[in-house]
């Protein structure tokens, strides 16, 4: 299964996110389309950041165990939100139509 954890501030502010695990789908062009479309939706905000804000997240990839993690190291704001949120409705898509391999779980610091 894969695990989204989104991390937000107290005023609900995404400020970073982690991905862990693979699909599991018996079908090989399930399994791709999941995991591609994962990898998508979660490695473009950080692109986002460094290319179009110019901002310098905190991120680090292990892909041996399918984990991605990023961190914002600058105040949230309208700007990182957007892209935040743009990320988090595809991911919620893709969890409505396939919520037996992707599980998001939202949690406060």
């Amino acid at each position: 299964m894969i695990i989204i954890d989104l991390f937000k501030s107290y005023n609900e502010m995404i400020t970073g996110y982690k991905v862990s695990g693979h699909a599991e789908a018996s079908e090989v062009e399930e399994y791709t389309m999941i995991c591609n479309s994962i990898s998508v939706l979660t490695q473009t905000p950080v692109i986002g950041l460094e290319r179009h804000l110019r901002r310098k997240p905190s991120y680090r990839v292990n892909e041996e165990n399918g984990v991605l993690e990023v961190a914002l190291i600058d105040v949230p704001d309208d700007l990182t939100q957007t892209l935040f949120m743009t990320m988090v409705y595809g991911l919620n898509d893709l969890a409505k139509k396939y919520p037996q391999y992707i599980r998001i779980r939202k949690h406060r610091r």
